[in-house]
């Protein structure tokens, strides 16, 4: 079932089928404000009270969209030959978080199926001169929300309509609630190093070993981890395992997310945040091979698709 709501003023869509209840606000940033799962009657996210908050603090809920993700150095940086000043929205200077936060999307499809209910809604950057004016690219980022059982599919096709390349990093910041008992929730992660953070925690470039993570392969218990922490996945698939006696939360990527970012907003209680991103925090600063930064650009009429998963399995 779906279902158009008034969400305290701002409309938003409900997914609802005997296992979840996604709620989605296009209107603000076309966020996954809030899944509530039938089985274990529990709020799988942090949820914003109103819209307001969400408006206000557009990161700090759901599943903020992110293009591109996280830290940009003084929000400057170059690209083809081409030279880029995004706004400096953060206390250390820099540029964070992208300028998708909180856009509004407009609804383009609705309905079932093959059994999956899904809405799918778009944005083009072109009508928008706040963007244009930090990213004067043309793209169209159509992005389709696929319901299926407890399954939860993110999916996401970008097409540049401009006549330049495109640099383009994507993310998610998603809020996983941890009930206050962090000691009965373990992450498992796959990954290979770390990117060495400076003072403001931008990338100095340098990977470094796992060193105590290392227990995350394996899955570590999340009670008493602080982490802001930039993962490399090297050879690793994308996912990430958040799982509980009675539950496992699988979140998983498409091959061109290869960083993960892991945040526990302080020592791990109420929240983690699974962030995978396509490009690594200030990836257009960083002198290494975009292989390993995930920097790339989309060239003139060319599309690229992406996906993100989060898959609920009951024990």
């Amino acid at each position: 079932m779906i279902k158009q709501i008034d969400w305290q003023g701002t409309p938003a869509y409900t997914l609802e089928n005997d296992k979840l209840i996604v709620s989605i606000c296009p209107a603000i940033g076309n966020n996954v404000y809030s899944i509530w799962d039938k089985t274990l009657q529990r709020e799988m996210l942090r949820v914003p009270a109103a819209p307001s908050d969400l408006a206000e603090q557009p990161v700090q809920y759901g599943t903020p969209v992110l293009m591109p993700p996280n830290r940009i150095r003084e929000g400057r940086f170059q690209f083809d030959g081409r030279s880029y000043q995004f706004d400096i929205n953060h206390a250390t200077g820099n540029h964070i978080h992208g300028m998708l936060r909180s856009q509004s999307w407009a609804v383009v499809a609705s309905g079932e199926r093959d059994g999956k209910l899904f809405i799918t809604s778009s944005i083009r950057l072109a009508d928008d001169a706040n963007v244009q004016r930090q990213y004067p690219h043309a793209l169209e980022l159509e992005l389709t929300y696929e319901l299926e059982g407890s399954r939860l599919s993110h999916k996401l096709k970008v097409v540049n309509n401009g006549t330049t390349a495109a640099p383009f990093g994507y993310g998610l910041h998603t809020w996983f609630l941890l009930d206050g008992e962090p000691e009965s929730w373990k992450l498992q992660l796959p990954v290979s190093s770390i990117w060495e953070l400076d003072e403001l925690n931008v990338p100095t470039g340098n990977l470094v070993p796992l060193g105590t993570y290392d227990a995350l392969l394996e899955g570590d218990v999340l009670k008493g981890h602080n982490m802001d922490t930039v993962f490399q996945i090297g050879d690793h698939p994308c996912i990430a395992v958040l799982s509980k006696d009675t539950v496992e939360i699988r979140y998983s990527g498409s091959d061109l997310f290869k960083q993960w970012v892991i945040f526990t907003k302080g020592e791990a209680h109420d929240f983690i945040c699974l962030e995978p991103y396509t490009w690594v925090t200030n990836a257009p600063n960083i002198d290494l091979p975009a292989e390993v930064t995930g920097l790339r650009g989309i060239e003139p009429g060319e599309s690229l698709e992406l996906e993100v998963t989060l898959e609920v399995v009951y024990k």
